[in-house]
């Protein structure tokens, strides 16, 4: 399952008029970048760790919040996911996500790739 970046595109035109809708849809996408912060900084951690740059308590302290953090950004990347797939449907655009969009596995790791390659691609295809 993809991200449909056409559907973004698609929403910025169909919605340009309308300042609140705008606002959510960047809201969402803005959600998506604190998502992949989140992994980033924890997986810097675990490497410090591994290096011996961090005592075990340490560690395990801040692993333990970031580790939460994380899955709150990953929570709030799925509904946004869901919000966005809703305003694509008022205009009848294909789905942001395509997937299934679920807290359950496989499918919130499946959301979360699709949204992380998503990501990767804005970044990649800057303007």
């Amino acid at each position: 399952m993809n991200v449909n970046a056409d559907t973004v595109q698609k929403l910025f035109v169909a919605f340009r008029d309308d300042p609140e809708t705008l606002e959510t849809i960047e809201y969402a996408l803005m959600a998506f970048e604190s998502y992949h912060q989140a992994i980033y900084e924890l997986e810097i951690k675990k490497r410090l760790y591994s290096g011996g740059a961090m005592d075990a308590d340490e560690y395990r302290d801040l692993i333990s919040r970031l580790d939460k953090t994380r899955t709150i950004n990953h929570n709030a990347l799925l509904t946004h996911v869901n919000v966005l797939n809703r305003i694509a449907a008022e205009v009848k655009l294909p789905p942001f996500y395509d997937g299934i969009v679920s807290e359950e596995r496989p499918y919130r790791r499946e959301v979360a790739n699709a949204v992380l390659d998503y990501v990767q691609m804005i970044i990649v295809e800057r303007m």
